[in-house]
Order: structure tokens, then sequence, then C-alpha cells
């Protein structure tokens, strides 16, 4: 078997459900201006304290941060908790 034909994702998902999936991935991700305004604002903390201060451990706080905020919508609907 080739290498590629692992990694399509067709050949595990119809077509409809592929493209159901990543419509709605796309639709969950940084929703509304205050998610992302907020979720730059963490994530250009994270490279000032990480890189230009070497505060790394602030750093990666602020990262984790920025993840949450951009993935946060998408992690509760799929754990059902939203």
């Amino acid at each position: 078997m080739d290498f590629l034909e692992l990694l399509n994702p067709l050949k595990y998902f119809s077509h409809d459900e592929y493209q159901l999936f990543w419509r709605s991935l796309f639709a969950t991700i940084l929703q509304g201006f205050w998610a992302k305004t907020l979720a730059v604002s963490f994530l250009f903390l994270a490279f000032w304290f990480g890189v230009r201060r070497q505060r790394f451990q602030l750093g990666l706080i602020y990262f984790v941060l920025s993840v949450a905020i951009t993935y946060g919508a998408t992690i509760l609907r799929c754990l059902n908790l939203q």
C-alpha cells in the first residue's frame, strides 16, 4: 500500500462528511472580534516575553492562553459542554 494512500482522508470518510467537518471547524474557530483580538494579543505577548525578554515560562503561559481562546469553542462543542 502506498504511504500517500494512508493519508487520504476520503478513504476513511465520505466526501460530504469530510466537507461538513471542515465547514464546522472553520465556523467555530475564532468567532467574533474580541476573541480574535485577545488571541492575537496573547500570541504577541507570548513571543515578546518568550523571545525578547527570555522569560520562557510567561511566554508559554501566554501561548497556552492564545491557543485556548482560539480553539476553545471547538473543543467545547466536540465535548458537548456548550
